[in-house]
């Protein structure tokens, strides 16, 4: 039997003893969500405070009890039968927590069995919130991290625009002439000069940040070695959530893989928000005072340089 197996018989129980609609939750919730492996230890699943904390909890323990599982942690609520798991909590406290409400919660039913899933959005607010806690900090940060970006993969995916997909980047800035960026940006790209990486939301364009691989001036790119990255944008609807960064990260991640130990960026002075995530992620360094033009607007900015030492 999977755990996923198991978790079902419990639920079935809870579902004919307490009419109780069960929360699957945790890993192994996440793991049914996305039919994806992440090797989840236990099962966690939320129910009715009353019967965690309230005066059901005698009740609660005994039934299980009579059903052969044994009590291993009254303070965390968690049982072990046929050596696997099973830890309860209040699912109650989920709004305060995650502001997500119950009844936003999609019920699924699986051989007759009732129960509760969270969607992706859910579980990216609850590892969110739980990467935030002074004890999963110190005992389950990296692995919060890691559920978070898997989660983001999944919701926002990045990828290179091709050319005949240019026009959608009228989404994310406001062009004085659509014609002329679109024809640019296509030469660029047939010529190997730039790359356009597109965060998405389901068919949706939300972020942009483009890639000089070539340039007349080394301090900005240089083939193979140094690239320049431009036209950084998030919509604004998705602001504040740490799509910048995963975007970053993301396209960073690619030009390491292709051989690139050297990256620039361009920062305004009155773009504090944009500087601090820039020096975040390791652009510490200014190399040169930059003074250019694009339709018609005059820009000027710090160009910062991040080095890669294979860390």
């Amino acid at each position: 039997m999977t755990k996923f197996d198991y978790f079902l018989q419990n639920a079935e129980m809870l579902n004919d003893k307490f009419n109780i609609v069960p929360l699957l939750y945790g890993s192994l919730g996440l793991e049914v969500l996305t039919d994806s492996s992440l090797n989840a230890d236990d099962i966690d699943i939320l129910i009715p405070q009353v019967f965690v904390t309230g005066d059901k909890w005698t009740e609660f323990k005994l039934f299980l009890e009579s059903h052969g599982y044994i009590l291993i942690d009254e303070h965390e609520h968690t049982f072990r039968k046929d050596a696997v798991d099973y830890s309860y909590a209040s699912i109650d406290g989920l709004k305060d927590f995650a502001d997500i409400d119950i009844c936003d919660i999609e019920i699924r039913n699986v051989k007759g069995i009732d129960f509760m899933l969270l969607s992706l959005e859910q579980y990216l607010k609850v590892y969110q919130k739980s990467s935030q806690d002074g004890y999963r900090m110190n005992v389950k940060e990296k692995q919060d991290n890691q559920k978070i970006e898997f989660i983001k993969r999944m919701l926002y995916p990045v990828r290179k625009l091709e050319v005949t997909e240019l026009s959608i980047l009228t989404n994310l800035f406001n062009y004085k002439d659509v014609n002329d960026m679109i024809v640019e940006n296509t030469k660029e790209i047939e010529n190997g000069v730039i790359d356009v990486f597109a965060l998405f939301d389901g068919n949706k364009i939300i972020g942009e940040l483009r890639v000089k691989y070539i340039s007349n001036d080394n301090r900005f790119a240089e083939k193979g070695k140094r690239a320049y990255l431009y036209a950084f944008r998030i919509h604004a609807n998705y602001q504040g959530k740490g799509l910048g960064s995963y975007l970053l990260e993301n396209v960073l991640t690619i030009l390491k893989e292709n051989g690139y130990s050297e990256f620039t960026v361009g920062v305004e002075d009155d773009n504090a928000r944009a500087r601090y995530m820039y020096e975040k992620n390791g652009f510490a360094e200014p190399i040169a005072r930059i003074k250019e033009s694009y339709q018609g607007d005059s820009y000027e900015y710090d160009l910062l340089l991040k080095v890669f030492n294979g860390e």
